[in-house]
């Protein structure tokens, strides 16, 4: 609703809808055109709303959205974020750790409080993580988490130190979900955390282009006779094992692999296969179409290392010590000259959850948490170096869950805390914020009001 005069509204309340940017229609280039200091290609539709809504203001006006999370932490919301912080006072944003603002909304909301105003260096944002009900919280201190952050701290945060460039931040992450212990590691180890990009090339796993045709089943493999040179294993999602380190024949798949002309492969069963695919009309995808061979995925897939893009209670990267091949479901980790098992044991601590859940996008339904690959090579983790010799074989456990370690998480987790220098109060701080993001992700999947 709006209420105002002619020069300006007094106050703008709204929940804009939420449409993802490849919904938005035919009209998205011209809207574009008309707020592109707020959105991007890829930003949704209610980062326009937000800009008009500013614009439907007088000087002083207050502006005031519940709405999606996503822009505090995604890379579009760097153009909303830089839009308000010259444009206004962003007085607070609350968030909820248990509930949701609207139970048909199937993603997670925040409840933003702006004034329209010349903006000052000095201007505080309180970060408010509601731990109880909204109602609750506000009006008992105790149930409520508060970090205030001045204008000039939030821009000099998110700007490139080297292109002076504004480049966003996780306001999300950082200021609304982030246990303090968080920030007591970040000021006490900084020489001792690196970020995991400058020891290690974060890629995406491979992109079929067509997995209904490459993805074999053993029932596929024995019904065309494709020879056993012609696939491979193939991990496709995280829950095909419940341990880090992989045995490739457990795998229920396999990759198709040939890198033949087709002239090279007549008498075979790998031929039959691809004519079948073709008469399927699979060699005419558009995923597919622009390579040499449509049915050749290429050389070098293989990695010893991946991390699982979407998180439910606990982040994995699987060990694969004579490397496998990994679908898009996973970051293939490849580390160079590191120990494997030591990068390996550092990215499965209970340390790394901690900066994954914080990192990542917590605005997905069902309590998932999403970390693109960007923000996957910009997590802090412990420099791998600085770790004592592991056991690979510590990885042939099954027990992984962060939310109940088990011994052998235990045994990484003491590893990478001894090299942090942790108190013992430290440590059971990691846990506890980690158990509580966890459980304050998915329980907000579950409450509506």
């Amino acid at each position: 609703y709006m209420f105002g005069i002619a020069d300006g509204f007094d106050i703008v309340i709204g929940n804009p809808p939420y449409v993802r940017q490849e919904n938005i229609g035919p009209h998205k280039s011209s809207i574009l055109a008309l707020y592109s200091n707020a959105a991007t290609a890829r930003s949704d539709l209610y980062c326009y709303f937000y800009a008009r809504g500013l614009q439907l203001l007088r000087d002083g006006g207050m502006h005031v959205f519940v709405c999606s999370n996503s822009w505090l932490d995604v890379g579009y919301g760097a153009k909303l974020q830089d839009l308000l912080l010259k444009n206004a006072h962003i007085q607070a944003i609350y968030e909820s750790a248990v509930e949701r603002q609207f139970s048909t909304a199937d993603i997670n909301t925040i409840i933003s409080v702006i004034r329209k105003t010349v903006a000052n260096d000095d201007d505080a944002t309180r970060f408010v993580h509601l731990l109880e009900s909204f109602e609750a919280a506000v009006a008992e201190g105790g149930q409520r988490r508060e970090i205030v952050k001045s204008r000039e701290e939030l821009i000099a945060a998110a700007t490139n130190p080297q292109s002076k460039k504004f480049i966003g931040d996780k306001w999300g992450g950082k200021y609304l979900r982030a246990p303090n212990i968080y920030h007591a590691i970040l000021n006490k180890c900084a020489d001792k955390l690196v970020r995991l990009g400058d020891i290690a090339t974060v890629r995406f796993g491979i992109k079929t282009g067509a997995n209904d045709f490459f993805y074999l089943t053993s029932e596929v493999i024995a019904e065309w006779g494709i020879e056993p040179e012609f696939y491979r294993p193939v991990m496709t999602s995280p829950q095909e094992s419940r341990r880090i380190a992989i045995n490739p024949a457990e795998l229920p798949r396999r990759l198709f692999m040939c890198h033949e002309d087709k002239a090279a492969l007549v008498g075979t069963g790998a031929l039959a296969y691809i004519e079948w695919g073709e008469a399927q009309g699979y060699h005419q995808r558009r995923s597919v179409a622009s390579r040499r061979r449509w049915y050749d995925l290429g050389n070098n897939l293989d990695t010893k290392l991946a991390l699982g893009c979407r998180v439910d209670t606990t982040s994995r990267t699987m060990l694969a010590v004579d490397g496998l091949c990994f679908d898009k479901a996973f970051y293939k980790i490849d580390s160079g000259k590191l120990s494997t098992v030591q990068v390996c044991a550092v990215l499965n601590s209970t340390m790394t959850q901690l900066m994954i859940n914080i990192e990542g996008r917590a605005n997905f339904g069902g309590g998932l948490l999403e970390i693109v690959v960007y923000e996957t090579a910009h997590l802090a983790v412990l420099n791998p170096s600085l770790l004592p010799a592991l056991d690979a074989e510590l990885f042939a456990s099954s027990d992984w869950d962060v939310l109940t370690p088990s011994p052998e998480r235990r045994h990484i987790d003491d590893a990478v805390f001894d090299a942090l220098a942790l108190t013992a109060g430290e440590r059971e701080a990691v846990y506890a914020g980690v158990t509580e993001l966890v459980n304050n992700r998915k329980q907000r999947a579950r409450v509506t009001v």
